[in-house]
């Protein structure tokens, strides 16, 4: 009979021992103790009279009922050559594995993962803020908890490496091309690729860097421009050409504070350029050619006509969502005490930007054409219920009027519309 073989291999041979036990497993390390009752439903007839067997219970009566009880089967135990296992060590021993309640494992990992935070405290302690912030599990921390379960020590490593490099980055406006700063740290010119592990970690540290400091609008980065953008915040470049401002009427100045041939050949040309960044970092001053005024316009073609009406102006397009090099050109402008007029689309994107703009260079950012009368008189009639959302949390006053109205309307009001009324407000502050 199968209760008085000593030999647990049976119960791996008898029809339905094994199904049963790993239920038995479940239900156990659910409750965190033996109690409760498994399903039946699954079982064959074959298993079910093997089980019944064992129980000295009818067939019948096992089916009726449809479930077992754990408690049970551990009772019956004590009658059968196996009554010197508990049922756990009975699992244990059958399934050759230890069995702990879920809470046990949690509280296990837990543990785990406290030590794999604290040793990295004390390897980096000046990594604090990013290690608590790991700590806290906000959904984009899971993928580093995820690799935390397969890899530890490989990404204990990375972790100490990347604190390493972000505590080594370049000095205030100074730039590494990407390659070389992850050759320079590493010896591996691909180490901080986007794509892997330790470039991913590197992103995310500058992301919650950018939180200690207090920039609520901060993202983990989404696309190559956001990508691109982070790592230039902390004089990183990964691409160094696309990544361009156009302007016109502007000069530049290097170290020598001598004005820049190109520059100052372009002005007197009337010339528009495109200027990289791989230009930009070269660059230590830039200012109008005339007066103090910079003109800024979002819209590609708006500006261009804006460019050919008042050639003579100086004239910016950060062609939508601004890249690290229009943020670079702007930021030298302000310190050269330039007054920056901005003018994007009226829609929720467009203020997000002007918004932006606004928190980064203060009173030197005017909002240009940017107001409740210009708003009603640029109405499309595309639909922007579905993004009006992305106002929510633009609070300054200047905005009132204008987001109340867009959220009644939910219209886009666009540049295009104001293309004439841009040109002559050049027109005439280059008179006075």
């Amino acid at each position: 009979m199968l209760g008085m073989n000593h030999n647990v291999q049976v119960f791996k041979e008898e029809p339905g021992f094994i199904k049963l036990f790993l239920l038995f497993k479940e239900k156990y390390r659910s409750l965190g103790r033996i109690g409760g009752n498994v399903s039946l439903e699954t079982f064959n007839q074959v298993e079910l009279e093997s089980i019944a067997g064992f129980l000295g219970q009818p067939y019948e009566k096992l089916v009726r009922k449809g479930n077992l009880s754990l408690l049970d089967f551990e009772k019956e135990l004590s009658n059968t050559g196996f009554s010197n296992f508990t049922l756990l060590h009975l699992l244990e021993t059958v399934l050759q594995e230890p069995i702990i309640s879920k809470k046990e494992e949690m509280e296990q990992e837990k543990k785990l993962e406290e030590n794999f935070i604290e040793s990295l405290r004390k390897a980096i302690p000046n990594a604090w803020p990013w290690l608590q912030y790991i700590q806290g599990k906000t959904p984009d921390t899971r993928w580093i908890w995820s690799l935390f379960k397969k890899e530890k020590e490989e990404l204990r490593e990375q972790i100490i490496m990347v604190w390493e490099a972000f505590s080594s980055l370049p000095k205030e406006n100074q730039f590494e091309r990407l390659p070389f700063f992850s050759q320079r740290m590493t010896g591996n010119p691909h180490y901080f690729d986007s794509h892997e592990t330790a470039g991913k970690l590197l992103l995310h540290c500058m992301y919650v860097d950018q939180l200690v400091k207090g920039n609520t609008d901060a993202v983990m980065p989404k696309g190559v421009e956001e990508l691109n953008d982070l790592l230039a915040e902390y004089g990183i470049m990964r691409d160094d050409l696309w990544n361009f401002v156009t302007c016109q009427g502007l000069l530049a100045s290097n170290e020598q504070n001598e004005i820049h041939p190109v520059w100052q050949a372009a002005v007197q040309t009337n010339t528009v350029m495109n200027i990289p960044m791989k230009v930009l970092v070269k660059v230590d001053r830039v200012w109008p050619n005339i007066g103090n005024n910079v003109w800024v316009v979002e819209n590609s073609s708006v500006c261009s006509t804006i460019m050919d009406a008042v050639p003579n102006a100086a004239v910016i397009c950060t062609h939508g969502q601004l890249r690290s090099a229009s943020w670079r050109l702007l930021d030298m402008l302000a310190e050269s005490g330039c007054t920056l007029y901005y003018s994007g689309d009226l829609d929720p994107e467009g203020v997000v930007i002007a918004q932006k703009l606004m928190d980064r260079y203060g009173d030197q950012l005017i909002l240009w054409r940017m107001d409740k009368e210009t708003y009603e008189f640029s109405l499309s009639d595309e639909d922007i219920t579905s993004r009006l959302t992305k106002l929510d949390h633009i609070t300054a006053p200047v905005w009132k009027e204008l987001i109340h109205l867009m959220k009644q309307v939910k219209k886009a009001g666009y540049q295009e519309a104001i293309g004439l009324k841009l040109i002559n407000d050049i027109h005439s502050n280059l008179k006075n």
